[in-house]
């Protein structure tokens, strides 16, 4: 089972590079990067839908809703702030380029939010080869946006 979550962590990688790609196209095609998000969302929103819809699912209740703490509604616009910034992007500095920054801003991110169990992760403590991996990656990041 572990050896699936990894394969799927893997094609969730490849998503995005493809999201990324097309977004990118329909950036162009539309002449905005803000019309190119809101239809990325739009049809997502539609997908999420079909997938709502078929599955079943039920409907929140009220209490479950009012329980929702405000930050936990901010992944949406979170999400569109990192669409539009590889939308904008992807183009300026290639695909393997904007993914080493992007997977440095994450992993550095996560390694601070794994050290202080920020928004309600188990603490993880930064370790020498945490620290070192995270050096590599960075180092890596440098060397593929060297001019």
């Amino acid at each position: 089972m572990k050896y699936f979550a990894l394969l799927v962590l893997v094609l969730a990688g490849a998503a995005l590079t493809t999201q990324s790609a097309v977004n990118s196209q329909l950036r162009g095609g539309l002449h905005s990067v803000m019309w190119a998000v809101l239809a990325s969302y739009l049809v997502g929103t539609l997908a999420a839908a079909l997938v709502l819809a078929s599955t079943r699912a039920p409907l929140p209740t009220l209490a479950a809703v009012q329980g929702v703490k405000w930050y936990q509604w901010t992944g949406g616009a979170l999400g569109m702030v990192y669409i539009a910034a590889i939308t904008f992007s992807l183009q300026r500095v290639g695909a393997a380029s904007l993914f080493a920054l992007v997977v440095t801003g994450q992993l550095l991110t996560a390694l601070l939010f794994d050290q202080l169990g920020l928004l309600g992760l188990v603490r993880s403590p930064l370790t020498l080869s945490r620290f070192a991996g995270a050096l590599f990656l960075v180092a890596g990041a440098y060397l593929l946006n060297r001019k």
